[in-house]
């Protein structure tokens, strides 16, 4: 594409009502199934007659394939790009293309149509962050290490798709949309960008912990706009139908009854707007495109609702759609296939032999029409385990048959009971014993890696309760524990209490986790829950008599020990806040909620090098916070640590470019340190941004040193113009010097 004509597209970060590009939108009263009727009316039209006798042969061919098993060639691949798309939360039995009439997915369905669509694709973990870890290594979570949200970070030695495409000269990046996937947990690795940077102004992931589609779409935008004339491997992760479940107005009224199908509708679009700029930019006829769910999502089918908990279909089952040039269109493979198989499958396509040894295999063999032998599939959740206090569950899927290890376990006949509604083990059972030793053999081979667990901070907790997990910060439990099938009744009470939280009806809310710490006292996010209710209420005295309870029984708990401090701040007990904060500190240095507790109270105390301390320890852990950055620079000023402070604000300003007082603040401070031609840029962006007597007195001042004479008089005109409230001392000098300037410009 010309320079010129890429001029034409640029603007394509559009308001929701204005849409940039030709994608399928939401009609009123329009459904899947509607809008597949009636896509003849357009596209079709033209394309009918030309190409009926191909559909037919394509058509026979695909049902003929599985059977005969006709290989197809594969054209060129040296210039391809790959783009994979992870949609979070969604299952695969949502989407049109895999027969759902109640939604709306037109682009997904399209691009189904376009490639080739895994009828039966399942997650090895039903949890984002352990998931993709296995999406970008290859690698089964008992191989890598990454267990749960929050608690874990891929290890750095293990090898990732973006590093292997990095290193054969692609361009790589990450757009993601939630906190879980934070560059922080190492995921990162191989991407020369990772755009995990969420909406302007907040002051912390703490309080915004994911973005909306278009969000992720208009930073896709702006880097492929620079990056889509070289080789690229960009990764767009959406996260909209994750609970809780909030779609956007015009999504909200067309699915009143179901929101979750309103959240997918919404990605869905995104998604299209996505695919369409690759058109746009010319490079979607170069483009391996990869579409797959990180796991699905319950609705109360077996009591769960939501997903990480048990292994049933409902959140395993995910939509996997590849779309590539040459590759066949409108495919449906029934085989069961596995997240895992993305990695080598996109490496084996590429042409790419050295590649590290993963547990996935290529899926080429049966994109191109011949069969392969279905692989076991390995399934984990930790998460109640790390989470209630109750056994892990492992699993295995081979063939038509599922394994769920547990303390009383499940055997399902997935081809005759597809609901897993007659679990058909017993002692003794041969096919549960095969399965159990084909289990066992998978997880042998994961003896000896390296671990991936890692502390999890108390404000990492409260970022993933923001994205629903309601239940977080249970302890690692040793001995025999409880079946999860055995605590329903529990897990109804832990529900229904998060969705009264969540509702807003915290009295109720209060009284049901106080039941729950009654029956679960040794579980540390009882007294978590409860306190968060009470303090949401303002009842920071009756939260802190909580978390001294919780403290009793886990006295070695810096989780419960920085909350004690965070709502004795709020109670206005500074010196107990700082007390807690400092025990809290004691058994674990980085607990981020305790260092930002003693850095407000050192800061009001005046004691600055104590606060400042606090601040770049805790900048260590979260270097990204506004709200701790903008103190460091405060108080080294108040230090008279100009040149430290610059720094920090010139940061702050390039983070924030539209932030006048971050400007501002540089610039003064620049004019300070006497680097006129620094200040001089950054002040004239002020008076833009947001003019005032400040700003305008500083800008003259950068100009006169610079020797801008008119510039210089013009400044100080704007500032004369309106004194009202400024020191009469720099109001009598600024006019003797616009007096100066005007007799020397004349």
């Amino acid at each position: 594409m010309s320079k010129k004509k890429r001029r034409k597209h640029k603007p394509i970060s559009p308001p929701e009502d204005k849409a940039p590009v030709r994608t399928a939108e939401l009609a009123p009263g329009q459904d899947n199934q509607s809008r597949l009727q009636g896509q003849k009316h357009t596209r079709i039209r033209t394309f009918l007659v030309a190409a009926a006798l191909l559909l037919a042969l394509a058509a026979a061919l695909i049902i003929l394939k599985d059977k005969i098993g006709a290989g197809r060639a594969l054209p060129e691949t040296g210039n391809w790009n790959v783009l994979l798309i992870t949609l979070d939360t969604t299952r695969a039995d949502r989407l049109g293309s895999y027969g759902y009439r109640a939604g709306w997915t037109p682009n997904l369905d399209e691009l189904a149509a376009a490639g080739t669509r895994f009828q039966n694709a399942y997650c090895q973990v039903p949890l984002t962050l352990p998931s993709h870890a296995s999406i970008l290594t290859g690698l089964n979570p008992c191989r890598h290490g990454v267990h749960n949200n929050g608690n874990y970070s891929l290890p750095p030695e293990f090898i990732t798709l973006a590093e292997l495409l990095k290193e054969r000269g692609f361009g790589t990046a990450a757009f993601v949309a939630s906190f879980s996937v934070d560059s922080r947990f190492g995921l990162a690795q191989g991407f020369e960008t990772y755009d995990d940077f969420f909406e302007p102004g907040q002051a912390s992931k703490t309080y915004n912990a994911e973005r909306p589609a278009n969000g992720v779409y208009e930073a896709f935008s702006r880097w492929l706009e620079k990056n889509y004339a070289s080789r690229f491997f960009a990764w767009v992760h959406f996260f909209d139908p994750h609970f809780p479940y909030n779609p956007p107005p015009e999504f909200a009224r067309k699915f009143q009854s179901d929101p979750y199908d309103g959240e997918v509708a919404f990605m869905d679009r995104y998604v299209g707007r996505v695919v369409e700029l690759l058109k746009i930019y010319g490079c979607y006829d170069r483009t391996l495109i990869i579409i797959a769910g990180d796991h699905g999502e319950a609705f109360g089918e077996k009591v769960e609702q939501g997903h990480g908990l048990f292994l049933y279909e409902m959140s395993l089952r995910v939509p996997f759609i590849v779309v590539g040039p040459g590759l066949p269109s409108g495919q449906v493979i029934s085989h069961p296939v596995r997240l895992i198989d993305i990695l080598p499958t996109v490496t084996d396509l590429l042409g790419i032999k050295q590649t590290p040894e993963v547990d996935g295999q290529s899926l080429k063999p049966l994109l191109l029409g011949k069969n392969m032998r279905p692989a076991d599939i390995y399934l984990e959740s930790f998460f109640p385990r790390e989470n209630y206090g109750w056994s892990e569950l492992l699993g295995i899927i081979s063939e038509d048959w599922k394994y769920i290890q547990a303390p009383r376990p499940e055997l399902y006949n997935l081809k005759t009971d597809p609901g897993e509604n007659n679990n058909l083990y017993s002692d003794g059972n041969r096919t549960a014993s095969r399965l159990r030793s084909r289990l066992e053999k998978i997880i042998a081979t994961a003896s000896g890696l390296a671990s991936a667990g890692r502390e999890m901070t108390p404000a990492e907790r409260e970022r993933l309760r923001s994205l629903g997990y309601l239940q977080v910060a249970g302890p690692q439990t040793t001995g025999a524990l409880p079946d999860p099938k055995d605590r329903l009744d529990e897990l109804r009470a832990y529900q229904e209490a998060g969705l009264l939280e969540l509702r807003g009806q915290l009295e109720a809310a209060e009284q049901a986790y106080a039941q729950l710490v009654e029956s679960n006292p040794n579980l540390e996010s009882s007294y978590l829950n409860l306190s968060r209710v009470q303090g949401l209420q303002k009842k920071h005295l009756e939260a802190a008599a909580t978390l001294k309870r919780g403290l009793e029984v886990l006295p070695g708990s810096d989780h419960l020990l920085s909350k004690l401090a965070q709502v004795l701040l709020l109670a206005g007990r500074r010196a107990e806040a700082m007390e807690a904060a400092g025990q809290a500190l004691a058994i674990n240095s980085a607990n981020y909620d305790a260092l930002v507790v003693a850095l407000t109270v050192s800061e009001g105390q005046g004691k600055i090098d104590e606060a400042l301390g606090y601040a770049d320890r805790a900048l260590q852990i979260e270097p990204e916070n506004e709200l701790i950055r903008l103190s460091k620079a405060e108080n080294l000023v108040r230090s008279g640590r100009q040149k430290e402070a610059a720094e920090v604000y010139a940061g702050l300003a390039a983070d924030f470019p539209e932030n006048a007082f971050y400007n501002l603040n540089l610039g003064v401070i620049y004019n300070l340190l006497g680097e006129y031609e620094k200040s001089l840029p950054v002040l004239e962006r002020v008076v833009k941004l947001k003019p005032s007597p400040k700003a305008y007195l500083n800008l003259a001042i950068a100009c006169l040193e610079t020797r801008r004479w008119a510039e210089a008089a013009r400044a100080f005109e704007l500032y004369l113009a309106d004194t009202t409230g400024e020191d009469p001392t720099n109001v009598a000098r600024a006019r003797e010097r616009l007096a100066r300037l005007k007799s020397m410009i004349q």
